[in-house]
């Protein structure tokens, strides 16, 4: 798999989204802002000398995908092929 924060990284978390029953459009946007999201805590991580908040970015993404991917049309199917 690629590196997260590439382009073909973005494209590999749309690609899982859409295959779980998001839109498209959704699918790139949650992409994008859960990679900016990590890439955000990392550096807060670096300037506080701390994990506290990659933890609490990895519980907000974690709590979201929960209700994003359990309310998507393709809920309970699992993945498409």
């Amino acid at each position: 798999m690629p590196p997260p924060s590439s382009p073909a990284g973005q494209e590999a978390l749309a690609a899982l989204f859409l295959r779980h029953g998001l839109t498209e459009e959704r699918s790139r946007r949650l992409g994008a802002f859960i990679i900016a999201a990590v890439e955000g805590a990392v550096i807060m991580c670096r300037a506080e000398q701390s994990t506290a908040p990659i933890e609490a970015a990895a519980t907000e993404i974690h709590d979201l995908l929960l209700h994003t991917l359990r309310d998507s049309p393709g809920a309970g199917s699992g993945p498409r092929s």
